[in-house]
């Protein structure tokens, strides 16, 4: 399946639309527009409900922007992952390490709240 990402900015983060399979082949595309948005600043939320497939490359990918916007002080989510793709963060326990949400609205209010309240878990 072909891959495809949008970006949609806000006042309160940056919506990235992810479409179809994340692998060695889209990586570059999906890692550059990653990286884009947390060395801008913002808080980045990642809609992978339409992902058909990612492999270590693009779970290499959420780390390093991630690890990229921890740096700068500023947080990343996954929302909606497929049952597929949910497993290899499972399976790699990444799910650990980025918050991942069912719905646009949880990660928005994980991506807002205060840095305090993320360390605890309270939102």
């Amino acid at each position: 399946m072909d891959f495809d990402i949008h970006l949609m900015r806000d006042e309160r983060c940056t919506l990235a639309r992810v479409r179809g399979d994340i692998d060695v082949v889209s990586r570059a595309r999906f890692e550059q527009a990653l990286f884009e948005v947390v060395d801008a600043g913002a808080p980045l939320a990642i809609d992978m409900r339409q992902v058909t497939f990612c492999d270590s490359t693009g779970l290499n990918a959420i780390v390093a922007a991630n690890r990229r916007a921890l740096e700068r002080g500023t947080r990343v989510a996954l929302v909606a992952l497929p049952p597929r793709v949910q497993r290899v963060f499972q399976i790699t326990g990444l799910d650990k390490f980025i918050p991942i949400h069912e719905t646009l609205g949880e990660a928005l209010g994980s991506l807002t709240a205060a840095p305090e309240d993320h360390r605890t878990g309270s939102t």
